[in-house]
């Protein structure tokens, strides 16, 4: 049986984040993902100035979009709307995770894709894993600590330790539609129509991004926590299509479901024993700021750096794990509470985000200074 120090279902994100950090640390590490890879991811990518900062390196060009964005302008339901400054990558997650896989499999981190996660056995000191590759027969491996990094659908060790956390159905998800054709939409803003007919979880949005083909394309989307994504994404596309005057055609749609409660009070869960969960795996999505990736990739970085922490402290990996992520746990968790679905009316979302629009503004600029000398456990992640 082969054996490593650290194995990670999931090739994106976060689980790149973690196969990276660890191989550099001198651990040997296998990291597998279900599907062949470069994978669509169907979910947003932008990200704040300081998500370099997290990732350690310099993004390429060639893994942004054509078009970046520099501001944002925001819609509430009667029409009414504010325009502010707003750089922020802007990159698609198939292009930009497959890049971080790359690094992963560079620092010496050993990838294998159209490989599944079947099964797992906790033993005294680590876990045997069952994994499968595609036309292959089903292979165990022993690995002193196994780590979900498998997003909002799968989630298949937390699936096992806590069932508890699934209901029968999925409890909300994302959807986009990328429009080839003429808009009335400036490429480098980032629209948001804070309208709970659209979304009851954050903001619908359009913004640009660029497809495998190098051509540039709106995409339109949106989130909910409650509901069919399907009709609230057809209301809000038949709304812009009016609105902005598209004149083009659907020439792709993402679409994903979540499988955990999203709502529960126990949804940020960061694992328990040998086993421990980064990323949306983790419960770390955050409704109120609208961007996760950056929860995702530091969440893998300090599960990376929380093994090799008790391996030279004589501790536990998952209370070093703790202690590293509080400031983003903290944060989720807080913010959990502040989600858009707890506003009855239109009306009450406006009133609410008028009245912290000025302070959010203020809160930015000042942590975003912030963040240019704070270590990694302690950044601010924005909005704050």
């Amino acid at each position: 049986m082969e054996q490593y120090d650290v194995f990670v279902a999931g090739g994106g994100m976060s689980g790149s984040a973690v196969a990276r950090f660890a191989a550099e640390g001198g651990l040997k590490t296998l990291f597998i993902e279900k599907y062949k890879t470069p994978r669509t991811k169907p979910c947003s990518g932008i990200q704040f100035p300081y998500f370099e900062k997290i990732l350690g390196v310099e993004i390429p060009p060639d893994r942004l979009c054509n078009k970046q964005i520099t501001r944002t302008k925001m819609y509430y339901h009667d029409g009414t709307s504010f325009s502010a400054p707003f750089k922020v990558f802007n990159y698609m997650r198939k292009t930009f995770d497959d890049w971080l896989n790359i690094l992963a499999q560079e620092s010496g981190a050993e990838f294998r894709d159209e490989c599944e996660f079947v099964d797992f056995e906790e033993v005294p000191d680590g876990v045997v894993v069952t994994i499968q590759s595609k036309g292959k027969a089903p292979e165990k491996i022993k690995t002193r600590y196994a780590v979900d990094a498998t997003g909002l659908s799968a989630l298949p060790l937390r699936r096992k330790l806590r069932p508890q956390d699934f209901g029968e159905k999925a409890s909300g998800g994302g959807m986009n539609y990328y429009v080839d054709g003429e808009a009335d939409i400036d490429p480098e803003t980032l629209y948001q129509f804070w309208d709970l007919a659209f979304s009851d979880a954050m903001f619908a949005w359009i913004y640009t991004k660029t497809l495998d083909d190098g051509k540039d394309y709106w995409c339109i989307g949106t989130g909910c926590v409650a509901g069919d994504i399907r009709e609230r994404q057809d209301l809000f596309y038949d709304f812009v299509k009016k609105k902005f005057n598209v004149q083009g055609k659907i020439v792709e749609t993402e679409e994903f479901l979540t499988a955990i409660d999203i709502k529960s009070s126990e949804r940020v869960w960061l694992g328990e024993g040998r086993i421990l969960m980064v990323g949306d795996a983790a419960g770390l999505l955050d409704g109120v700021r609208g961007v996760g990736q950056d929860a995702a990739a530091l969440s893998g970085r300090f599960a990376a750096k929380a093994i090799l922490e008790s391996d030279r402290k004589g501790t536990t990996a998952l209370e070093e794990y703790a202690k590293l992520a509080k400031t983003i746990t903290t944060q989720t968790k807080k913010n959990q509470e502040r989600e858009i679905d707890q506003f009855r009316t239109n009306e009450e979302l406006k009133k609410y985000l008028k009245s912290s629009l000025f302070s959010t503004g203020i809160k930015m600029m000042y942590q975003s200074f912030l963040n240019k000398f704070r270590p990694i456990e302690k950044l601010r992640l924005l909005p704050p």
